[in-house]
């Protein structure tokens, strides 16, 4: 199917929702010209998240004791990854413009229901698919291995950027900036809701070879470019993608279940 034939064209003529700036050029109307898209116009969406991975993969490196980085050294080293891509993401909040509008309160509940639906897919899956090649497996961090203090200091850091930084930077790079990308890469001609099978399929594979749980990630992928398509806004993907985050976190805190921390 072309990639520029919607999900069954639905919304086919309607307006867009006012997330993009006034800047953008909507989908409907014709090239005038060569694309101008560069590094200024990327950069504030691919910054932050890949900040977040290149700071993520640095923690292999503190030091170990037992087999598993200190604890005080990882305490220190996560919260300093929450300071560096927030401070980023505060840096590129032009970029926040694509929230707009805020959605309906039918739409929020959607949205938190899907985020449920993930949650229950990331856990209820676990140990059900093998893992692929070359892609490791995530190391669970049992917070308990700190003392009472840092402990609650590490939860609520963890907590701040898995709830709030996380599904920021990630929605805007996957489904604001990335599955634009994918139908023209003139991003800002493309309204934000704008999703194609193609796109769809292809920002939920490399979703998921980023993540080891590739399955769950697949299916969460599609779920939330759905959510995007029908709802045409990026704050319920960013909604939807907190509340899963959020009750994951609790649910490690509750079993001590750290594979997932």
């Amino acid at each position: 199917m072309s990639q520029n034939t919607e999900f069954a064209r639905r919304g086919e003529g309607t307006p867009s929702n006012g997330n993009a700036p006034v800047s953008r050029v909507s989908q409907d109307e014709p090239a005038t010209g060569a694309s101008q898209v560069g590094p200024p116009d990327i950069l504030p969406y691919v910054a932050p998240i890949f900040a977040y991975i290149a700071l993520s993969g640095l923690e292999s490196y503190l030091p170990h004791i037992e087999g598993r980085p200190d604890p005080i050294w990882y305490l220190i080293a996560y919260s300093a990854k929450v300071v560096i891509v927030g401070l980023l993401a505060w840096w590129f909040r032009a970029t926040w413009t694509d929230l707009r509008p805020s959605p309906s309160s039918a739409t929020l509940w959607l949205a938190a229901f899907i985020g449920l639906v993930v949650w229950l897919l990331w856990v209820g899956l676990d140990g059900h698919y093998p893992l692929l090649p070359l892609q490791g497996q995530r190391v669970g961090f049992d917070s308990y291995r700190l003392s009472p203090l840092p402990r609650w200091i590490f939860i609520i850091v963890r907590m701040l950027g898995l709830a709030l930084l996380v599904p920021l930077i990630e929605e805007l790079f996957w489904r604001s900036f990335l599955i634009r990308w994918l139908i023209d890469p003139d991003f800002r001609r493309v309204s934000i809701g704008r999703v194609t099978p193609m796109t769809a399929v292809v920002s939920s594979v490399l979703f998921a070879l980023v993540h080891p749980e590739w399955l769950p990630a697949l299916l969460t992928g599609l779920l939330w470019a759905w959510l995007l398509w029908w709802t045409r806004s990026l704050t319920a993907c960013v909604v939807s993608h907190a509340v899963a985050n959020l009750a994951l976190g609790i649910y490690v805190i509750v079993s001590h279940d750290w594979r997932f921390w």
